[in-house]
């Protein structure tokens, strides 16, 4: 029975190979082309000067999570702008106090606030869950990184 359903799921993959138009959800002739490596997350190369080096994010680890939770002006449609796309999060500093652009409008504000408060949240998940004493099935929610170097390495 094993054998079976090993040599099923061999046939859907070959197939998928052979006629990748045929896959789930390719109704559209445009597709998605989502990165599976890691992103190079760097500030404008104009009129900023970074006090660290740029962040090798690792995007494939975040695929379990909505993709709006990170990309959240996006509609479904094919196309992902930059994040710094003007209106967004386009400053090259945090607005003064009296702007009407909220402190995340700064790009570096922006990423931090994302990747970090996201991190932190899992970190306190993780915490609640070894100090429950629960008995649990499977691994434990990884963290990412929460401090300067973990994601910025000197170069």
């Amino acid at each position: 029975m094993q054998k079976a359903g090993i040599l099923v799921l061999i046939s859907i993959v070959a197939v998928g190979l052979i006629f990748p138009g045929l896959g789930v959800g390719s109704s559209s002739e445009e597709e998605l082309c989502v990165p599976m490596g890691e992103i190079t997350l760097a500030p404008p190369e104009r009129d900023y000067e970074a006090k660290r080096s740029a962040v090798e994010f690792p995007h494939a680890v975040h695929f379990d999570y909505n993709c709006q939770q990170c990309h959240h002006t996006w509609e479904k449609e094919p196309e992902i702008l930059s994040c710094q796309t003007s209106g967004c999060h386009d400053l090259k500093q945090t607005p003064a106090k009296n702007s009407n652009r909220p402190a995340v409008s700064f790009f570096k504000n922006a990423y931090h606030e994302m990747c970090i408060g996201c991190h932190k949240g899992i970190k306190a998940e993780r915490k609640k869950l070894i100090q429950s004493g629960r008995v649990l099935k499977g691994e434990l929610p990884r963290t990412g990184p929460t401090g300067c170097t973990e994601c910025h390495p000197k170069e």
